[in-house]
């Protein structure tokens, strides 16, 4: 197997990233990807806040051609004032790519005995309500605990036969693609990317969902519905918390997801104007929050 690859990989402060990173594109490299060497917190941005801050210590890591030279690399850079002293490479084999990004996909298992299968996978044979999908441009696989603790509450939640659902944000449309599936009698995906809800069709027609509405937020026409689950980021749910209320009926069942654990409480804030909201469920950094529309339905 013939090697296709130099992985370099250098230490660097926060304050140094921005230019290490252009000296190893200046110097041939094909990408450049960044690290924390030594902190675990994740660093995510909602839209309309600033980028977050890099960690302190860093490891950036660039990928070159494998006949590159990482002695004259590393020496380039010393010599533009970077600090290389430990750097490390190494030469990655080249390998069946496709195939490896396939190993990280497999069949996934949520409540209500709702499975997630890849296309190139078959179903097992027990599974009762089954989505096939492929991992591609839109967000939603299944494999990101935001996506599984949606899935896993539309699974257990009692009154989804037969309602009506909203999947606000749907990207790849496994959401609204899981509601067909567990028996709701409408369903709506909306984004407000016009790809992401091209992907969606795809996959809902290739799920045999024809009846599933994709749309972008002007073309909704529903009104009411008795189920909406949102797997977005903490400021668009903030701001559209009024919207939602409006949107579903009372007693109507609220699912929001996309949260960071320590948002959970901003979320509870704002939304406890119009829910009677459940304990939050936790999985890995990641929050999911739920509650029940009180009261006459208010239009805002």
């Amino acid at each position: 197997m013939s090697a296709a690859w130099l992985k370099l990989w250098v230490a660097a402060a926060d304050h140094a990233v921005p230019r290490l990173e252009d000296a190893l594109l200046a110097q041939g490299a094909l990408s450049v990807s960044v690290a924390a060497r030594d902190d675990t917190t994740p660093r995510y941005a909602s839209p309309g806040e600033p980028e977050p801050a890099l960690w302190a210590n860093c490891e950036v890591e660039a990928l070159f051609a494998a006949d590159t030279d990482a002695l004259a690399v590393l020496a380039a850079l010393a010599a533009e004032g970077h600090a290389v002293a430990g750097a490390q490479h190494t030469i990655l084999a080249d390998q069946d790519w496709q195939a490896h990004f396939r190993q990280q996909f497999v069949p996934r298992r949520f409540a209500g005995d709702l499975w997630v299968v890849p296309s190139w996978q078959t179903p097992p044979a027990q599974a009762r309500h089954v989505i096939t999908l492929d991992p591609g441009m839109a967000f939603g696989t299944g494999t990101h605990p935001t996506t599984g603790l949606c899935l896993d509450w539309l699974g257990a939640l009692a009154t989804l036969p037969g309602a009506r659902v909203l999947d606000y944000g749907c990207g790849s449309g496994i959401l609204a693609i899981a509601a067909v599936r567990l028996g709701a009698a409408r369903v709506v995906g909306l984004d407000i990317d016009a790809d992401a809800c091209a992907v969606a069709r795809t996959n809902a027609q290739s799920n045999a969902c024809e009846g599933l509405d994709i749309v972008l937020p002007d073309a909704l026409t529903d009104t009411q519905f008795e189920v909406l689950v949102a797997n977005i980021l903490l400021n668009p749910l903030l701001l559209l918390a009024a919207r939602f209320a409006s949107l579903l009926v009372a007693n109507g069942r609220l699912g929001l997801s996309g949260l960071l654990t320590e948002q959970v409480s901003a979320v509870q804030a704002v939304y406890g104007a119009w829910f009677e909201l459940d304990p939050p469920c936790y999985r890995e950094e990641w929050a999911f929050v739920s509650g029940r529309r009180r009261g006459a339905t208010a239009h805002a």
